[in-house]
């Protein structure tokens, strides 16, 4: 905590210095390309030599800098020091005429009749002597702790320049090259720069005082720019690399569960250790499994190959019909990234009730038997006499999504997280319980023969057409405590593994006796909570 309260001054400013540069080759041309057009220039901003290859990791690790040639403030110096008082930057600007009053200790109003100069030098030839005035403000106290701090490290002649491969050159829709504009900033610092003798510079800086100014203005922009990037308008980094994020995992609302059952320990039934996930999000959780489950199951036998014909089915006769579809059908329905995005398309309600059709064809049936039984179908004979038409319909696309993984979805575990962390109960381990619609039906699935496949092959929430699905996360009635949580709005993460090892791992955690007590042998869980006493009470009225 001590350091927390110390930033910023547990940090320092970057220094460029030979040993630090040693290894760095500067950015010294303004062209994008060399002489031929087609080749990055190899002192330019893209130089595969100073940046590496494009391609290569490296390309998005290594920096370069530019050599301004005459100090400047680093920007947060500079804005530290406006924030002290606008008048330094009037002087620095040179639209402010000042003196430097020695009996103040600081820079006073003036003009130039009454002997006020101007300009980046005369700020920067008396700065250093400045005795701020304290005037018991928090910020300003902090501000003056900062510039004391780092008065010698105030300023620098050199930028450093960000690797190539976060701000590379690129092809547009329009065969145009595009870039960052970030590299148009580095470009006109590097203009700037080229503008300066080393013959000013040393013997008569104040002429060089507009120049300086802008280069500063040039770096506060990139610096502006940069941070920007990490945590402002464009948030590329804090968004993509810095957040708080879990590849395929759900924060959602929590809900009430229904732990009515029929008879203890019925397969099927909500228990302790589950927790109730949309079909969409156990989708999406155990994405690498559910990819394979979907195009390995019953498209498999529809999408044949790229160059065969796809086994689509007529609408009219309800039989299998070799149709010639384009490349991209295919691909949408048989590799990872087509598959992916079908998922994902799965996010819009609107399209989870939808029969699913290509080219006018259905993509499949499905029987559901009165006896609680289905089927998915390629072709209406596959029906046998035993069997009624009139219980077979085209496939929709949340029958095939559940249908294609139910039997794998509630093997995965997913961890429950609910934020802040206040004790053991705010996070742990369960195991998937997918739900589909609101109003579910309990469907055993026939084989080849027609006959119900084993006890594994039970689905105990096969969607019910019409119905609203279910999106929240729904955490066992004896979690609530633990999690601190209730019904109002609170929300939880949930995030889930499916290698063998963590499956496993999980397994044996949850058949131990310290997944249920705690070190002081009381029980981590119980159903005597808030909300079922007021349930209860409301029953009863007890």
């Amino acid at each position: 905590m001590a350091a927390k309260l110390d930033i910023p001054f547990n940090l320092t400013l970057l220094q460029l210095t030979q040993a630090k540069l040693q290894f760095l080759k500067p950015v010294t041309s303004l062209s994008s390309f060399d002489g031929t057009g087609t080749n990055f220039d190899d002192n330019g901003l893209f130089s595969t030599s100073i940046f590496g290859r494009v391609g290569d990791d490296l390309r998005s690790r290594r920096f370069s800098y530019i050599d301004i040639k005459v100090p400047i403030f680093h920007p947060i110096m500079y804005r530290t020091l406006m924030d002290l008082k606008q008048l330094y930057g009037g002087i620095i600007a040179g639209t402010e005429y000042a003196v430097f009053d020695e009996s103040e200790q600081d820079f006073v109003r003036s003009d130039p009749i009454s002997g006020g100069k101007t300009g980046y030098q005369f700020f920067v030839s008396n700065w250093k002597k400045i005795k701020f005035t304290d005037t018991k403000s928090v910020s300003r106290e902090h501000n003056i702790r900062l510039v004391t701090k780092y008065a010698a490290d105030a300023m620098l002649d050199k930028v450093v320049v960000m690797p190539a491969g976060l701000r590379d050159m690129e092809v547009g829709a329009d065969g145009r090259p595009q870039e960052d504009e970030i590299n148009t900033l580095y470009r006109k610092l590097l203009a700037i720069s080229n503008t300066l003798s080393d013959a000013s510079i040393k013997h008569n800086p104040e002429v060089i005082n507009n120049t300086r100014f802008n280069l500063q203005k040039t770096f506060n922009q990139i610096y502006t720019t940069l941070e920007e990037m990490v945590s402002g308008r464009r948030k590329l980094i804090q968004n993509r690399w810095t957040a708080r994020r879990t590849f395929n995992g759900t924060r959602n609302v929590i809900t009430a569960a229904d732990t009515a059952v029929a008879y203890l320990g019925a397969p099927g039934n909500f228990g302790f250790n589950d927790t109730g996930v949309g079909l969409y999000q156990s989708l999406k959780m155990v994405l690498p499994i559910s990819m394979y489950l979907v195009r390995n199951g019953f498209l498999r036998d529809v999408f044949k190959a790229p160059d065969q014909p796809t086994l689509l089915i007529n609408k009219k006769t309800l039989k299998t019909e070799p149709t010639t579809l384009k490349t991209r059908y295919y691909d949408r329905w048989m590799t990872d990234e087509g598959i992916e995005k079908v998922i994902t398309s799965f996010s819009q309600e609107d399209n989870r009730h939808k029969v699913l059709e290509i080219d006018d064809h259905y993509v499949g049936l499905i029987y559901k038997g009165p006896d609680g039984t289905f089927r998915l179908m390629h072709s209406i004979d596959e029906l046998p006499e035993s069997r009624h038409a009139a219980d077979v319909s085209p496939l929709t696309f949340c029958e095939l999504l559940y249908a294609s993984t139910y039997f794998e979805l509630n093997k995965y575990p997913v961890f429950i997280t609910r934020y802040p962390v206040t004790g053991i109960g705010s996070i742990y381990p369960s195991k998937i319980f997918a739900r589909t619609t609101i109003k579910s039906e309990v469907r055993k699935e026939l084989g080849p023969n027609w006959e119900p496949l084993d006890d594994s092959r039970i689905a105990h929430q096969f969607p019910v057409r019409g119905s609203a699905f279910v999106n929240s996360l729904i955490p066992h009635s004896a979690r609530l405590v633990g999690l601190g949580a209730d019904f109002d709005g609170d929300t939880c993460s949930g995030v889930s593994v499916y290698s063998q090892e963590s499956v496993a791992e999980v397994d044996r955690f949850v058949q131990s006796v310290k997944a249920y007590v705690d070190t002081r042998g009381q029980f981590m869980a119980s159903t005597d909570v808030d909300t079922v006493q007021l349930v209860l009470h409301n029953l009863t009225g007890v």
